[in-house]
């Protein structure tokens, strides 16, 4: 190992973030040639498990606020959370379904078998779709629908593949097939009144503070370049 070596900066990063962190990275490595980042994808509740009990990392971007402040308050992060993006979530379904009429009541509709979530266990996404389910005043039956998914990242798998109606981020509509991303059509986004806000925090590592390919992936993010793609794929700023 040459004396020059710098360590990849290690981030965790919540399901979510696997749709629009390509985008990120692709642009990072533009402005920073010679950085190296290792990212791995996970939910944010599985990911912060792993922290807990002693899972090494730089950085690690939830999807929520509240697994960032239990690593902080566990002495396991150097940093306080930060919030960086508000999250959207969106309802996609398969195709001829009266979508724009009915909205969120369309998952009564009898031709809807299964409706995929991720894992309200683990990942805030699964989470607020529960929450949006209910606040609905959906049916027992339509809840009776729900299969879960590890993340929300993974949900798209069911929806595509498999046909089902699904809960996703609105950062997945960029990575949808040709011709099923129309907003009405192939899904609706959910009124922001039927879930808690979906905000998203990071936390930084004592060894993620000392690390420079970390604290250059942090500028980058903190950046109108990086806060643009964020903006570009279904997310509020909040940096």
């Amino acid at each position: 190992m040459t004396k020059d070596y710098v360590r990849p900066a290690f981030i965790l990063a919540s399901g979510n973030l696997e749709f629009v962190f390509p985008q990120i990275i692709e642009a990072f490595y533009k402005k920073y040639p010679n950085a190296s980042v290792h990212i791995q994808y996970n939910s944010s509740g599985y990911l912060a498990d792993a922290i807990l009990h002693g899972k090494e990392y730089d950085i690690y971007f939830s999807a929520n606020k509240r697994y960032p402040a239990q690593i902080y308050k566990a002495k396991k992060s150097a940093t306080k959370p930060k919030d960086y993006v508000q999250g959207l979530l969106i309802l996609f379904v398969p195709k001829y379904l009266p979508l724009q009429k009915e909205g969120i009541k369309v998952l009564r509709s009898k031709k809807i078998k299964n409706i995929t979530i991720a894992n309200k266990q683990t990942a805030p996404y699964g989470v607020a779709a529960m929450q949006a389910l209910k606040n609905s005043k959906c049916s027992i039956q339509t809840l009776e629908k729900v299969r879960y998914s590890s993340d929300v990242a993974s949900a798209i798998d069911n929806v595509i593949w498999r046909g089902d109606a699904g809960f996703l981020s609105k950062s997945a509509l960029y990575i949808l097939p040709k011709g099923r991303k129309k907003e009405g059509r192939d899904w609706i986004q959910i009124d922001t009144k039927l879930y808690t806000p979906i905000i998203q925090a990071y936390v930084v590592s004592k060894e993620g503070l000392k690390n420079p390919n970390a604290q250059k992936f942090l500028r980058f993010i903190h950046s109108n370049a990086g806060k643009k793609i964020f903006q570009d794929n279904g997310y509020i700023n909040l940096l």
